[in-house]
């Protein structure tokens, strides 16, 4: 525990917001796929609403690190907050198709915005020593928020009397929103930053390509499937909705626990082989998902190949920040989300689409995409496990 007991002010107001930040996303991002089936809406249409929204976050990361640099991490996390609590707001007072289509533009260009802004900033409270542990930290307190946000996600529509309870729930998750504008508005400013032009150089753009390959392939494979889990397990075992919400409060509690122990194991093994070896059992246990035969195996296979895929998200982003300088960053990892949400909407247009003829072909795509991009990761970086520096 003394590795995570050393960092500054602002990383541990950081790691707050996330906690918030966590809780209030998750448990909008749980109950709307349920918010928009009460609404009438089947599988494609669904699809079509989520891949708008990525479509406008790819549009955007284009752009992102530069408009970051440019006007500053904190204020770009607080305009980011606004579209949020905009896109919100839409979804819940303004139902109508057009209107959900705004809102999921405002989210999509929220996202896009928050992302590499508050991962850079997190980025500059630790050294390349001991930055996989501060990610880690950050990771475990947001999933233990994502986990609270699930569980009042499931909990919620039972306790609301009125005759709209999705929409009641997803009102209740935006309020959230405004704690995480307080945090975030105590966090210094990276002053040295704010205004300059940061060019991309060939060499920049080379590294990024390296590590966008992989994340684009894990970005189509779970589009495709990940979105509608909850709405196949409805429809595959017939379980209701405060068990699904169950399920995913558990896993994300699990996963962060062993936030808290991987980095240790990543010093150990090394990056590479961790998350190959973790990303790796995920893939051959979300092949195998449809052909189980009861709720409470699935459940099991669920949150176990959850916690292996998820678990390593902090040592994927502290192993990347190892190959960019302070003035690269914000462009790298935007750049890098664009090869994952691109792909991401693209799946979730697809996925849409297969799950209203198929229950079972969905989930083989994703394990044969999360096979090949850990194949093509190993290629790529197996032989940079040392010596990789800013």
């Amino acid at each position: 525990m003394r590795s995570y007991a050393s960092f500054s002010r602002d990383a541990y107001l950081i790691v707050v917001y996330s906690f918030f930040g966590w809780l209030g996303g998750n448990m909008a991002g749980f109950i709307v796929p349920f918010y928009f089936k009460s609404l009438g809406m089947d599988y494609s249409r669904m699809g079509l609403i989520f891949s708008v929204s990525t479509a406008a976050q790819a549009a955007l990361l284009l752009f992102s690190g530069s408009i970051i640099v440019r006007i500053g991490h904190r204020r770009s996390i607080l305009l980011a907050l606004s579209l949020f609590a905009s896109g919100r707001l839409i979804q819940v007072f303004l139902p109508g198709l057009g209107f959900l289509m705004v809102a999921s533009v405002l989210l999509g260009v929220a996202t896009a915005l928050e992302g590499p802004a508050l991962i850079s900033l997190l980025s500059e409270e630790a050294s390349n020593e001991n930055r996989h542990y501060l990610f880690s930290l950050n990771s475990a307190v947001g999933t233990f928020g994502a986990a609270f946000g699930i569980l009042l996600g499931g909990f919620l529509p039972g306790v609301f009397s009125g005759g709209s309870p999705y929409r009641e729930t997803l009102l209740l998750s935006t309020a959230f929103i405004f704690i995480q504008m307080g945090l975030i508005s105590l966090v210094r400013p990276i002053i040295k930053r704010e205004g300059k032009r940061i060019a991309l150089r060939g060499e920049t753009a080379v590294k990024i390509l390296r590590f966008s390959l992989p994340n684009a392939l894990i970005g189509l494979g779970a589009g495709v499937t990940i979105p509608y889990v909850g709405l196949w397990f409805n429809k595959r075992f017939g379980t209701g909705l405060e068990s699904i919400g169950s399920l995913f409060a558990i896993q994300q509690f699990v996963m962060g626990l062993g936030m808290f122990l991987l980095p240790a194991v990543a010093d150990r093994m090394g990056s590479v082989k961790t998350i190959v070896g973790f990303n790796g059992g995920a893939t051959l246990l979300i092949a195998g998902m449809p052909f189980l035969p009861t709720f409470p195996l699935a459940a099991l296979v669920y949150m176990v190949r959850t916690v292996l895929m998820n678990i390593v998200n902090p040592i994927w982003d502290a192993f990347l920040m190892r190959f960019f300088s302070t003035e690269e960053r914000s462009n790298a990892l935007a750049l890098r989300d664009l090869s994952w949400t691109a792909t991401f909407g693209l799946g979730q247009y697809l996925g849409g689409l297969i799950f209203d003829r198929s229950l079972t072909l969905p989930f083989l795509i994703t394990g044969a995409l999360y096979g090949l991009s850990m194949a093509t990761f190993w290629a790529l970086f197996a032989g940079e496990e040392e010596g990789a520096k800013s």
